[in-house]
C-alpha cells in the first residue's frame, strides 16, 4: 500500500505531515481520554475543536517546532503523533513528545519505533545535536522505551508534575548526536 505523504517510515509506521483532514472527532477523543492523557500534560481541561484548531495553526508550519502523524502502515490509519519542539537553532537542541492516542497500537513497539524515526529526523535532516525530553518518574515502559532508543537519564526533577493530586517527579532523559550514531552503528559508548 502507498504510504500517502510518508517523510520517514520504519517496518510498522510511518510518519507524515499533520494534515488538516487529522483533525476529527476520533483525535478530539483521544484529548479527552484519560487513559490516553494520564502520562501527559495536557488532558487536565477538556479539549474542544476549535482547541485542536489553534493546536495545529500554531503548530504547522513553524520552523520552532515540527509535528508529525504517526500512521499504521498496514490500514494507512492515524494513529498519534510525534513532535519535536521547541526547536533551539543557536543550541541545535529540540524537545522530544510523543502520543499514541489509538490505544489498539499500545505495548506492540509502535512508540519506540515512531522515536526512532523522529530522533533520526532530529539529527539528519534538521542537524540537531542533541534531543531531549521528560517523562513522569513512575511510566516505567515509557522510560524503558526511550532507553531502547537510546536516550540516557540525566537527571530528576523533584515533585515537577501534578496527577490526581498529588506532586511527582519527572526523569529528564536526552541523546546526542554521537550517542545516536554510536547506537545506530551498533556500538555503545
Amino acid at each position: 500500500m502507498p504510504k500517502k505523504n510518508a517523510f520517514m517510515a520504519g517496518a510498522q509506521v510511518y510518519l507524515r505531515p499533520l494534515e488538516r483532514d487529522d483533525l476529527n472527532d476520533r483525535y478530539l477523543g483521544w484529548l479527552n481520554d484519560p487513559d490516553v492523557t494520564k502520562y501527559l500534560e495536557s488532558g487536565i481541561f477538556p479539549t474542544t475543536m476549535q482547541d485542536l484548531e489553534a493546536y495545529y495553526q500554531q503548530t504547522t508550519g513553524s520552523r520552532n517546532q515540527v509535528i508529525f502523524a504517526i500512521v499504521d502502515s498496514q490500514s494507512d490509519q492515524h494513529i498519534g503523533n510525534v513532535k519535536l519542539g521547541p526547536i533551539h537553532w543557536i543550541h541545535r537542541s529540540a524537545t522530544f513528545g510523543i502520543l499514541i492516542g489509538d490505544a489498539r497500537f499500545w505495548g506492540k513497539g509502535i512508540g519506540l519505533e515512531a522515536t526512532r524515526l523522529a530522533v533520526e529526523y532530529g539529527f539528519q535532516k534538521l542537524n540537531l545535536r542533541r534531543i531531549d525530553l521528560g517523562v513522569f518518574a513512575g511510566h516505567e515502559s515509557a522510560i524503558s522505551c526511550y532507553e531502547k532508543a537510546g536516550f540516557r537519564i540525566e537527571g530528576r526533577l523533584r515533585e515537577d508534575l501534578f496527577q490526581n493530586g498529588e506532586y511527582k517527579d519527572r526523569v529528564w532523559m536526552g541523546i546526542l548526536r554521537s550517542e545516536y550514531q554510536s547506537a545506530k552503528s551498533g556500538k555503545s559508548k
